[in-house]
């Protein structure tokens, strides 16, 4: 019996332990609080309204406004290369020169022949004109005087035929000195000093591009040109373009602008989309062809947009939400439509209004319909006010 009263004693303590030790740790485990119990203290701003201008965004290249392949259009060994590879060059520069003293003789040669070409028909012309003296006193027959006469127009034709010959001797003689015929910059050299050029085919030497403006193509869906590229031709007809924007991959911003100066007069099957075209400066030479950019269109001007800051934004599985406090301080939860990117904030195009109070950190303490302790950005926080234990006198009494 005594041993029996014993371990009932015994376990009564371990009991008395154990609901001590437990009440120590949910009071340690509680979550934040704010002062005299308050609930959690969360971060809150109200939304800014101003107007916005809205955007068209894409993605596209750069391509050049003109490019010119340059072509050996003569037979011959290449004899010099005049330019230094990649380099701004002029209109008229020259770049190439081919061994010319083939070309040179054939010229001559084609000289000497025009000269006798026309020294015959000077003769020709003579005997024409003589003979058609003496057969208007019958001193020869008119038989003569129309061989004379054809003999007169055969020279001519000689001398016409000379003529062409030379002409074409020049032209081959010019192209052995290849100049640009744009202004631009000149890739590198595709052919060396003392190889034969032109030999069955126009042999490709080079290749000049004109750096400035540079034109940018992108595609606009189907539903973007009925919005806005549809306006284009009536615009244009009226002397205004619309301009567009454009920045490059890595870097921050937009640093270009040009303005739009085409539409593809087709869209593709495939894709759904039309093919756009501008103009942009590209005075510092930093573009160039081929290169992919970042392309902004201004659209709408939205007036009294609803903009929070980026970083209130939350995503679940239903998609984007804000959570919002409401006048009795207890947190709602509120699915929003986002809109474009202004700074360090973000265009809310539905979800959400003006007079709401969203918040903006503290999420980790908090879920929709718990109350909270808001506090203002820049707000000084609530003082804590520490609360002491339940001592076990007063943990064994009733509430």
């Amino acid at each position: 019996m005594k041993k029996l009263i014993s371990f009932l004693l015994l376990a009564a303590l371990a009991g008395i332990l154990l609901w001590f030790v437990y009440k120590r740790v949910t009071v340690q485990a509680a979550p934040q609080q704010g002062p005299m119990g308050m609930a959690p203290v969360v971060v809150v701003q109200t939304p800014v309204v101003q107007d916005v201008q809205t955007y068209y965004e894409f993605t596209g290249n750069t391509n050049a406004i003109e490019q010119v392949d340059i072509r050996a259009r003569v037979k011959g060994y290449l004899k010099s290369v005049d330019y230094v590879d990649g380099k701004e060059v002029k209109a008229g520069d020259l770049l190439f020169t081919i061994e010319s003293d083939e070309y040179l003789a054939r010229r001559d040669q084609v000289k000497a022949q025009l000269a006798v070409a026309e020294s015959e028909l000077q003769r020709t012309q003579l005997d024409y004109e003589r003979v058609e003296k003496a057969v208007q006193v019958n001193a020869v027959s008119r038989q003569d005087l129309t061989t004379r006469e054809a003999e007169f127009h055969q020279a001519q034709a000689r001398v016409l035929a000379a003529k062409a010959s030379l002409q074409t001797a020049e032209l081959d003689l010019g192209y052995t000195h290849i100049t640009s015929p744009i202004s631009g910059r000149v890739s590198r050299r595709l052919v060396d000093v003392g190889n034969l050029v032109g030999a069955g085919e126009s042999t490709l030497l080079a290749t000049v591009i004109r750096m400035d403006p540079m034109y940018v193509y992108f595609n606009a869906g189907e539903d973007v040109y009925h919005e806005f590229f549809l306006k284009y031709h009536s615009e244009v007809k009226q002397g205004y373009r619309p301009k567009f924007e454009i920045g490059l991959p890595g870097q921050e911003g937009y640093t270009y602008e040009g303005v739009l100066d085409y539409i593809d007069n087709k869209a593709d099957s495939m894709t759904g989309t039309v093919s756009v075209r501008g103009q942009v400066a590209n005075t510092e030479k930093h573009l160039l062809p081929g290169m992919f950019v970042r392309i902004r269109v201004p659209a709408e001007m939205k007036t009294n947009a609803v903009l929070v800051e980026e970083r209130a934004v939350n995503s679940d599985i239903g998609g984007k939400y804000i959570l919002t406090i409401n006048a009795r301080n207890i947190v709602e939860y509120n699915p929003v439509k986002l809109g474009p990117k202004v700074g360090d904030r973000i265009v809310i195009e539905s979800g959400l209004n003006k007079d709401q109070t969203y918040i903006v950190s503290g999420f980790h303490l908090i879920r929709p319909g718990a109350p909270v302790t808001p506090q203002r950005v820049g707000q000084a926080a609530p003082a804590a006010v520490e609360k002491e234990p339940d001592s076990p006198a007063s943990a064994n009494q009733k509430p």
